[in-house]
């Protein structure tokens, strides 16, 4: 499933699939967050495929190797349904 957290003081975000082991997740302003979050809740934001996987573009600070996280379509679907219900509307930034 796709995970959002606050780092620190809770400018940066870090997001994140628990089914991907092989990566820590990304690092994501909220400002930048809550542009995404909003494609996402809209059906705009849309994953690369890659058989039976897909990869999100998304990072705004590059914390390692990855600006992209690897999620599955179930968890990824999971994820658009509860961020369409207000799952993640706090880690909006306050604009």
């Amino acid at each position: 499933m796709v995970q959002v957290a606050r780092l620190g003081t809770g400018t940066w975000l870090r997001i994140w699939d628990d089914c991907d082991e092989t990566s820590n997740g990304i690092h994501m302003s909220r400002r930048a967050f809550s542009r995404w979050l909003t494609a996402v809740k809209g059906g705009t934001a849309t994953p690369e495929r890659y058989e039976d996987l897909l990869r999100l573009n998304i990072g705004d600070l590059i914390a390692g190797p990855r600006s992209y996280i690897v999620t599955t379509g179930d968890s990824w679907s999971r994820f658009v349904l509860e961020a369409r219900r207000g799952a993640y509307d706090e880690f909006r930034a306050q604009m």
